[in-house]
């Protein structure tokens, strides 16, 4: 794996965040964005996180408003903002922003302080060479759906085009399609802060011009160096005849730690089988076992490594904790747990007390009366490499039991 994509958030995040308040106008926000050329501002209270604009935020507000004079952040902004430490691995990081559909996520303390911001430009920006050359020419990464109209048209059908294809730019293209010029999200932030009617202007008036363009054989790294010398984020790739048949932008750059994530999940995958596999010596540990391969309703199971990121969940998570296996990736399982209303799972999940052997435990959840067991992974070696939790539905008779206590 790529040395950069072992790199944690705090190696690559953005510190000195651009902050609002929640009674400040979009034009200030706006204002913001362009005097320190970032793409999202966070709106807070004191240090607590309470939304997060972003240029796509501006783009949807001009597409359904037409104007943006008479919009606060609350009318912009996006809530809540997905967040995670600073000691997250970027892998990590980048695989929840893809999960969630977005570009950017607030890095905070345990109190919830702000303490940097991390988009999905800050983690394609320290690739090392040797990713690049896994995918060797542009054509292999590039997007070949994209959004292009001609000059006439005007901003607001581009915005428009822009909301509904969830693209982060126009083409500018004349009758052959060879590209004139592009319209950014950036740049519909620059121009809403200028014009008191942007909407009306023509792309012909406000695009950006002349387009850098590269060839679909054009190897990737040249074409990443080509983009950081000129400082843009996007690059039009042109055929042979010079019309426009693709767009390469950070996110199709940044797309292929999708598969190496997969792969990572793989691997762990494989080491928890081996680490159940070792865990047949023990009897705590076979009955486990024997919990997770029935998998029967009524009965959930979730893995984590040491640090305590959810790795592995089963489907039935939904039914026993209340909880979306699709939003649980990454996660810490012992706040997950808490949520729910385990208050004593990071007592119970601690490595010292995990390592003297299965633990089993009862708690009253939001989704009632459970049974919880706790065991710890090993390797071949019996060596720890994370905890297993086995949650069962109590019976009637047992959570009427309880209740009577």
């Amino acid at each position: 794996m790529n040395s950069a994509q072992r790199k944690l958030v705090s190696a690559v995040m953005t510190r000195n965040v651009c902050q609002l308040g929640i009674d400040e106008t979009a034009m200030q926000a706006l204002a913001l964005m362009r005097s320190h050329s970032v793409s999202s501002v966070l709106v807070v209270e004191q240090e607590l996180i309470l939304g997060i604009i972003t240029e796509r935020d501006i783009v949807g507000a001009l597409q359904r408003a037409g104007s943006l004079n008479a919009l606060g952040c609350a009318d912009l902004m996006q809530s809540p903002v997905i967040t995670v430490t600073a000691e997250t691995p970027c892998l990590d990081a980048y695989h929840l922003m893809t999960s969630r559909g977005i570009r950017h996520l607030a890095v905070t303390d345990d109190e919830g302080h702000v303490r940097g911001i991390a988009s999905e430009g800050d983690v394609m920006r320290n690739f090392g060479i040797e990713y690049y050359l896994k995918f060797k020419e542009v054509a292999s990464v590039m997007s070949r759906h994209f959004c292009k109209l001609p000059s006439g048209s005007t901003v607001a059908a581009a915005a428009a085009q822009m909301v509904e294809k969830k693209q982060s730019c126009i083409v500018v293209v004349d009758e052959r399609d060879h590209p004139d010029g592009m319209l950014s999200e950036r740049d519909i932030v620059r121009i809403c802060s200028e014009q008191a009617h942007p909407e009306r202007l023509t792309l012909y008036e406000v695009m950006h011009a002349p387009v850098v363009t590269v060839k679909p054989r054009k190897r990737l790294h040249a074409a990443v160096k080509l983009m950081e010398d000129a400082r843009i984020r996007r690059l039009v790739v042109v055929d042979e005849h010079g019309a426009a048949c693709g767009l390469l932008t950070h996110h199709e750059i940044a797309r292929g730690l999708e598969g190496d994530y997969a792969t990572h999940l793989k691997e762990i995958v494989q080491l928890q089988a081996h680490a159940l596999d070792q865990a047949e010596r023990a009897t705590d540990e076979k009955v486990l076992l024997a919990n997770i391969l029935r998998s029967v309703d009524g009965t959930a199971v979730l893995a984590s490594d040491l640090d305590y990121r959810i790795c592995y969940m089963t489907p039935s998570t939904v039914q026993v904790l209340g909880l979306d296996p699709q939003h649980l990736g990454g996660a810490d399982i012992r706040r997950t747990l808490q949520r729910i209303g385990w208050q004593g799972a990071a007592a119970s999940l601690d490595e010292a007390v995990v390592r003297r052997g299965a633990r089993r435990c009862e708690a009253q959840t939001t989704c009632g009366h459970r049974h919880f067991q706790v065991s710890m992974l090993l390797d071949a070696n019996n060596e720890p490499q994370g905890y297993l939790v086995v949650v069962h539905m109590a019976t009637v008779e047992a959570t009427v039991q309880a209740e009577a206590m």
